[in-house]
């Protein structure tokens, strides 16, 4: 996998997570330990829940809607850390502007899905689709959270996920499942900078 991770951050990728939820804790430390070594810091790295994981390594951690409450990983985590939250749902980013208005730090970026079924998360929320997706964008970008797309994300559709206002693309598959990671992360990296530039022009 460092390999892998590796080639990838060489062709364009911004950011790394790492998500395990069948390995033991132990596991997922000694892995996020040895792409930490991997990346020399020359991207931020997640860690998917594993919350004593990423406070023991200096990581950031992203988690989702049926992982440990967003506050209490707040509260847990150095403030230099940063933390990224899944939401499926218009009533997660209620929960979200709630937390907000009461004084709670945002978190960094939200990650919007799934966009379409996966195989790497069966137990996923229903599609969004393009529109969903857009949908929830809008109301991240009026509390001033950056917002990525998450849940069978590629090349096919990356580029009209960016139009529909998302700041970026999480994927998984269309990278570390292809014959060539650096190629495809080349050709992501090259999605989304010409996507967004013309975005910049209009």
């Amino acid at each position: 996998m460092p390999g892998i991770v590796d080639a990838a951050v060489r062709g364009g990728v911004s950011v790394v997570q790492l998500r395990d939820k069948d390995a033991t804790d132990e596991v997922v430390t000694q892995r996020a330990a040895q792409l930490k070594d991997t990346l020399a810091d020359r991207v931020p790295l997640f860690v998917n829940d594993r919350v004593e994981t990423a406070v023991e390594l200096g990581l950031h951690l992203h988690i989702g809607q049926d992982d440990m409450p967003y506050c209490t990983a707040r509260d847990l985590l150095p403030s230099g850390c940063m933390i990224g939250l899944s939401v499926e749902t218009p009533a997660h980013l209620d929960a979200v502007a709630r937390d907000i208005a009461h004084g709670i730090r945002p978190p960094d970026v939200l990650g919007i899905g799934p966009v379409e079924q996966t195989s790497t998360k069966p137990d996923a929320a229903a599609p969004l689709g393009v529109e969903g997706v857009r949908t929830l964008a809008a109301r991240a970008r009026v509390l001033g959270i950056p917002t990525v797309a998450i849940g069978h994300v590629s090349t096919r559709n990356g580029a009209a996920l960016l139009r529909a206002g998302v700041d970026g693309l999480c994927t998984v598959s269309a990278v570390m499942a292809a014959a060539d990671p650096l190629a495809a992360a080349q050709d992501l990296r090259t999605l989304i900078d010409d996507t967004l530039t013309r975005q910049e022009i209009k």
